[in-house]
Order: structure tokens, then C-alpha cells, then sequence
């Protein structure tokens, strides 16, 4: 557990990645934790931090450098979720194809 600034203690995260690292007696100092990937790239770029993140989003930043990561990395696991009144929707069938053939 770590104590932020203002006296919060909180968990720090845990996952496959951590899992990973300590296989290869590495670990990460986690500083920022971000809701989603698309946020990350504005703090790295303004930032002198470091992250993980899908390569497809920081192919063409020019503000950002990629470098292989120091151990192989766990792929993880997508899904798409909706409600029960929209699943014969055209609309949403189309939608849900369309972000389904993005990634």
C-alpha cells in the first residue's frame, strides 16, 4: 500500500504485467494511474513519466518515442458490453461490427 499526499492510502495496482515483471526480478514504481489508455498520451507527452500502452496509439504521435518493453508482454482481454434492448438494433449491430473490426 502506498499513502498519497493528501493522507488516502490506497492498493497499489496489481495485475499480469506486475506478475511478469517479478519473473524477470523487475518491478514497476507506480506514480499515475490513468481510467483509460487514450489519457496516457497526453501525460506522457508533457510528462518525463513512462508507460505501457497498445502500440496503435502511440505509433504516429511525434511527441512520443516507442522502445520495446524489457520482458515479453501478457496480451489481455477486450470486451464489448451493451443492453439487451439494443441487440437487434441495426444501428448498434453495425456499430458493434465496425469497433469489433477497429482492433
Amino acid at each position: 500500500m502506498e499513502r498519497e499526499a493528501h493522507g488516502t492510502v490506497r492498493q497499489k495496482p496489481h495485475g499480469n504485467m506486475d506478475e511478469t515483471l517479478a519473473k524477470a526480478e523487475l518491478a514497476r514504481r507506480v506514480v499515475l494511474s490513468v481510467p483509460h489508455f487514450l489519457f496516457i498520451q497526453s501525460v506522457l507527452a508533457s510528462t518525463d513519466l513512462v508507460g505501457m500502452l497498445p502500440a496503435r496509439l502511440a505509433r504516429d504521435s511525434d511527441a512520443l518515442r516507442m522502445v520495446e518493453p524489457p520482458v515479453e508482454v501478457p496480451g489481455y482481454e477486450m470486451a464489448i458490453l451493451w443492453h439487451e434492448r439494443v441487440h437487434r438494433d441495426p444501428a448498434h449491430q453495425s456499430l458493434r461490427e465496425f469497433i469489433a473490426a477497429s482492433v
